[in-house]
Parts: C-alpha cells; sequence; structure tokens
C-alpha cells in the first residue's frame, strides 16, 4: 500500500500541473486544486478511520534495508496531525475560491507546495528529508506572507526570512552534529548511539533543535515575526499556519527530543522541567501582549502563541496524559482558530477593516456571523460545554495528576485572561455605533456558501468536541506508546 507516499505524490503533482494549466487553460485550475485537496483528504480519513488495522504503518522507499531507507511513517501520533490537515486542507481550499481573485495559479502552487512541506515533515524518519521538508515548508510560508504585494506583507515576510534563515541554521547545525556523531541520520539508529555521548554534547544538540524549531512555533521570545506575519496575508494563510504550519513544527520537536533523546534523560537534565517554564512564560506574555492589541490579526496572533504554551505545558509534563491533553489541544486549537479566521474574514466583509474600533456594531448588521464568531471566542477561552473547555479540562487535569500544581493554576489563570480580551472583542462588534455604510456594504458584497462553510463546520466540530470529547481523545489516545516509548518508533520501521 502506497497511500501515505501519494500525501506528498498528490500535492507535488498539483503543483507541476498548475504551471501548464497557467499557461494553456486557467479555467482548470480551480478544480485541479479542489481535486487535490478532497484526494489528499480522503486519504487522511482512511487512515484515522481504519487506524486500529492499518497503523502503524511503515513504507521504505527504494530497495534497501529498512534501518538504511528512506522511510515514511503513520503511526498514532501521526495522527495528531492528520486531523487537523483532515479538516483544514479542503476547508481552506474552499474558503479560497473567492478569497483568491488575483494570480490564482500562483497563490495554489504556493499553497500546494506548503501542503508538500507539511506532508513530509510529518511522516519522514530520517533527518535529511525532514530538513529538506521543513525548507520546502519555509519557503513557501514566505511566499504566502508576501502574496499579497503590499508593503506590511513584505515587510513580514522580509522579517521571517530573517528569523527563519536563523532558524534554519540551528536546525542544521543540529542535524550536522548529529551526524557527525552518530555516523547517521536515520531516526532508528541515532538513539542508540546518542546514548554513548557525552551529557554536554546531548544537552548542546537539544538547544539547537530547540532553537531552531521553536522559532517556526514562535516560542516567547522567538516569536517576533508571527504577529507582524497574520496582518496582511490572506485568511486561508492565517488558518492554515495556526492550524498547521505552527502546530507541525512543534509535533516534529517533541518527536525528536522524545525519540532521539528518551524520556529519561530529558527529565534527568532538567529539559522537561525548563520546556515547562517555557511554555508558562509564552502562555502569560501572549495573554499580556494580546491585550495591547487594537489589530484584530495581531491579537488573534498573540493567542496563538499563548495556545501554543498550553500545549508546551501539557508535553513537557511527560506523562501519557500530558501528552493525550497537549495533542488535544493542538487539534483542538487548530480548529477554534482556524474557525475563527474563517469568521474574521467575514466579518471584515462588512467592517472593511481588522482594527477593533472599526468593527463596532457588526452583530447588527452579520448577527449569524457574529453568533459564530462569539461562540469561537468563548469555546478558545474554555467556556464549558464548548471543546476549548475540554482540551483545557484535560491538560489541568494532567497537570494535577504529575504533581504539578502550579502549572495547573497557571492553565486556570490563563483561561481567565483570554477571557478579558475576547470579551472585549464581544462587546465591541456588539455594541457601539451602527455604521449604515456598513450594513448597505455587507448587503452589497454578501456571504457565499463557501464563505460561510468553513466556519459553520468548525464551529459544530467545536460543539459536539465539546459534548463528546471522546471522539478525539479515542482518535490519540495512543499516541503517547509511539512518543514516550522509543522502542515501539523503532520496532515499527525495522519490523520488530
Amino acid at each position: 500500500m502506497h497511500l501515505p507516499i501519494l500525501l506528498i505524490l498528490i500535492p507535488l503533482f498539483t503543483v507541476f500541473s498548475l504551471g501548464l494549466f497557467a499557461f494553456f487553460s486557467k479555467k482548470y485550475i480551480i478544480p485541479l486544486v479542489f481535486t487535490s485537496s478532497l484526494a489528499s483528504t480522503a486519504i487522511i480519513f482512511y487512515f484515522i478511520f481504519n487506524r486500529e488495522t492499518r497503523l502503524p504503518f511503515s513504507y521504505n522507499l527504494g530497495s534497501w534495508q529498512p534501518d538504511l531507507a528512506i522511510n515514511i511513517l503513520v503511526d498514532h501520533y501521526t495522527l495528531v496531525i492528520f486531523a487537523a490537515m483532515g479538516l483544514m486542507i479542503l476547508l481552506s481550499v474552499i474558503y479560497s475560491l473567492t478569497e483568491i481573485t488575483r494570480n490564482k495559479a500562483k497563490f495554489y502552487l504556493l499553497l500546494n507546495v506548503l501542503f508538500v512541506g507539511i506532508a513530509g515533515m510529518v511522516m519522514t524518519a530520517d533527518l535529511f528529508n525532514f530538513y529538506v521538508f521543513f525548507e520546502i515548508t519555509s519557503i513557501s510560508s514566505y511566499a504566502l506572507v508576501a502574496y499579497n504585494d503590499k508593503d506590511i506583507s513584505l515587510e513580514a515576510a522580509f522579517k521571517y526570512l530573517m528569523l527563519g534563515t536563523v532558524s534554519a541554521v540551528f536546525l542544521l547545525l543540529a542535524i550536522i552534529l548529529t551526524y557527525m556523531a552518530t555516523g547517521t541520520l536515520n531516526m532508528v539508529l541515532i538513539p542508540e548511539r546518542l546514548g554513548n555521548l557525552p551529557v554536554l554534547t546531548r544537552q548542546i544538540l537539544i538547544a539547537f533543535y530547540l532553537i531552531g524549531l521553536g522559532v517556526k512555533f514562535a516560542i516567547v521570545p522567538l516569536h517576533t515575526w508571527l504577529p507582524d506575519a497574520y496582518v496582511g496575508v490572506p485568511i486561508t494563510y492565517n488558518v492554515l499556519s495556526s492550524a498547521l504550519i505552527i502546530k507541525t513544527q512543534f509535533f516534529v520537536l517533541m518527536r525528536i527530543l522524545y525519540i532521539l533523546f528518551g524520556l529519561n534523560f530529558l527529565q534527568d537534565n532538567m529539559i522537561t522541567t525548563i520546556l515547562l517554564v517555557w511554555g508558562i512564560f509564552s502562555m502569560l506574555f501572549g495573554h499580556a501582549a494580546a491585550f495591547q492589541q487594537n489589530n484584530l490579526k495581531r491579537l488573534l496572533g498573540y493567542s496563538t502563541i499563548a495556545q501554543m504554551g498550553y500545549v508546551i505545558i501539557a508535553f513537557s509534563l511527560g506523562t501519557p496524559a500530558g501528552i493525550v491533553a497537549g495533542s488535544f489541544h493542538m487539534v483542538n486549537h487548530g480548529i477554534m482558530k482556524g474557525a475563527v479566521f474563517f469568521a474574521a474574514g467575514n466579518l471584515h466583509k462588512a467592517a472593511g477593516s481588522y482594527q477593533l474600533n472599526k468593527m463596532q456594531g457588526l452583530a447588527d448588521i452579520m448577527p449569524k456571523t457574529s453568533l459564530i464568531f462569539v461562540l469561537l471566542l468563548l469555546s478558545m477561552v474554555g467556556i464549558p460545554p464548548l471543546s476549548g473547555f475540554a482540551s483545557k479540562w484535560l491538560i489541568l487535569e494532567a497537570a494535577l495528576e504529575a504533581g504539578y500544581l502550579l502549572p495547573g493554576f497557571m492553565i486556570i489563570l490563563g483561561s481567565f485572561l483570554s477571557l478579558g480580551y475576547y470579551l472585549s472583542i464581544i462587546i465591541n462588534i456588539y455594541t457601539g455605533e451602527k455604521d449604515l455604510s456598513k450594513k448597505s456594504s455587507a448587503r452589497a458584497v454578501g456571504l457565499k456558501i463557501n464563505e460561510i462553510l468553513p466556519a459553520a463546520a468548525l464551529t459544530a466540530v467545536c460543539i459536539i468536541l465539546g459534548l463528546y470529547p471522546a471522539i478525539l481523545t479515542g482518535l490519540i489516545d495512543r499516541a503517547p506508546e509511539f512518543l514516550l516509548e522509543q522502542l515501539n518508533y523503532i520496532n515499527i520501521i525495522i519490523g520488530g
């Protein structure tokens, strides 16, 4: 069965085909992109629905031995990102059908390059190919940030590129040093060989990996590119960045730390404790910075930084419950934030701006969209029975179970802090002067079904997951087996 490799080949084929269609017949661009995203989504859901019989699954490219081949791996930890990909790839393409009106071939080419990079990073089991896919993801992200060709977009893309270059240098150094120390880049062979290295060498490697990937998932103080990058880009990119790009970088870092170095080493050398404190700091900083914003996109950017703090806290606990809780919140936050951006993009059609003071009274103009928006914000806060409450409760429960009372308290504090700035947004759109020009603008523009569907569908998912969180926990409950236990990961590839 070659299905996993198709998640890379399908968008790659689409990239090359778009160039031809753009030259010969542009009318086939949208059908091609939609069919491609639909096919990728179908493959992802195939693995999700058949996880008990088809996973774990390893596919070796070429005819080499399993421990030397280029390995593509899908296990129950991979399903964490697959769950987000299954929802976001297709919905983001659907929303973009009317959002993207210029240079469509260019935009969808970059979008599919991004899909190639994300799929490759999630599934690859050797550091060389991981770095290749990392750069593919990065380059397409820089280009997508600059896509609108506005001054603010170009400035944000340049800033992102500069910090991304620093990130790539540290990551490349980490991979080179790993190879020099172990003589291999295969993630099956590295763990045993790393165990024979001096502790200081392994600590330096961890620091390089953490900085290299930490920039990409915007851990404080390596976060400065993210709020700027969110302002001048299409909503489609905002959704994919929050739901997939950032989460994938963190996903891979956890795979590297836990598989290559092992839980015992991470705990004995206080790496998990450092990450725990770092997660708390990122969470508090993100919430505090969000209070200062008047631009909705910048505010949501800082909110993403804060929400990643919750995820870092959960994974740093080093317990199965922590991994499940962190995985749940990774997927759930991607769903919630993606829906928030979709709804924000719809509200923007009436307001004409993402400045909060320009969005007053929008609820009177777009009541249904505003209601969806408010429900999503309340879910982000963690108000029951919405899905945000379920994921934060799982993290809180995991922290208290592991004996971490302070992080547990900080999770509660963070929720109250987020309530403060989200409540100000809600009050803003439900009060204030009713601008009749906005109302006529909203009527003139209207909302098409492809713009309504993504936000509505994801809002329904948030409500369902809030009422029945076992739907998602049942999907990811075996993730700890393939993250905390090195032998499980190794045996999948070598056939043990």
